[in-house]
């Protein structure tokens, strides 16, 4: 109780304290409360909700690749067909080893408008595409390069996940199922998506709320730029209670806009839920 109370609950109570005061150490001595100030500071900006509106952008590109690309491997992975698949595990296993920050800065190099990406390219004859911030890119690709990074990244998670539900399902029924006559597809129909529905509902709301958290590669690969064209939610959230880039910086509002953040999670998490029935799965 003592360390559920510390790391916890009063931190979180701290949170929704400081909603209501203003405060940040390179400004003020001490917090000083400033009531729904913040409250009318969020509604009126605009750079909050369209950091937003582009996180939730990347999370519907990202996620959903995700998914396909993990159960498609999944099910390459658990092929009775598939040899070497221990070792292919192992390998796949390779980009969520590595932590996100080196991932973001490799990639920067890859993604440079004279790095190895580029050079293939032009050994290839094709015209060299600007794939990051200015001055060396272009601002309409940064996003979907964060998406492709993203994906590379967590895919293997995903697929590493189905693949034990995959193979928790007994064998038996698999067994009745070829008796019967049913082809390949309809077994993966029928019978491996069903049966692994509570464990692919776990791992798209992980991955949702991992989504929405994205930072730390937003910050190596292109530090919220060109402009705000990266800039997702919790990036912004930094920016704001953390520099002085922002026009509102205080803990204050930065606490205002983490249970912004929160709120947008519980919501969408809750929605997904419903939509899959999972109170089905809970309770039968």
């Amino acid at each position: 109780m003592a360390f559920l109370i510390l790391l916890v609950i009063y931190p979180t109570v701290y949170l929704w304290g400081m909603m209501f005061f203003s405060f940040h150490p390179a400004r003020d001595p001490y917090p000083k409360f400033v009531g729904l100030d913040n409250f009318r500071i969020l509604m009126l900006d605009d750079e909050s909700w369209s950091s937003l509106l582009r996180t939730l952008i990347l999370l519907s590109i990202s996620v959903p690749i995700q998914i396909a690309l993990g159960i498609l491997l999944a099910v390459l992975f658990t092929s009775r067909y598939t040899r070497g698949s221990l070792i292919l595990r192992i390998l796949i296993l390779i980009p969520m080893m590595i932590p996100s920050v080196i991932i973001g800065l490799n990639w920067k190099t890859i993604l440079y408008s004279h790095g190895p990406l580029n050079e293939l390219i032009k050994s290839m004859g094709l015209e060299p595409q600007a794939w990051l911030s200015m001055p060396f890119g272009n601002p309409s690709n940064t996003l979907i390069c964060l998406a492709i990074l993203d994906v590379w990244q967590w895919t293997p998670f995903i697929t590493l996940a189905m693949v034990s539900a995959f193979e928790s399902i007994p064998k038996d029924i698999y067994e009745a199922a070829y008796i019967d006559g049913a082809s390949g597809f309809k077994i993966f129909r029928l019978i491996t998506l069903p049966m692994s529905k509570s464990s692919f509902v776990t791992i798209l709301m992980l991955r949702i709320i991992d989504s929405l958290k994205i930072f730390d590669t937003v910050y190596s690969l292109t530090y919220g730029g060109p402009g705000n064209t990266t800039t997702t939610y919790p990036f912004y959230i930094f920016k704001t209670g953390f520099t002085l880039m922002s026009l509102h910086p205080s803990y204050g509002y930065t606490a205002l806009l983490s249970i912004v953040l929160l709120g947008v999670a519980t919501a969408l998490t809750t929605i997904i839920m419903r939509i899959l029935k999972i109170d089905e799965i809970l309770w039968g």
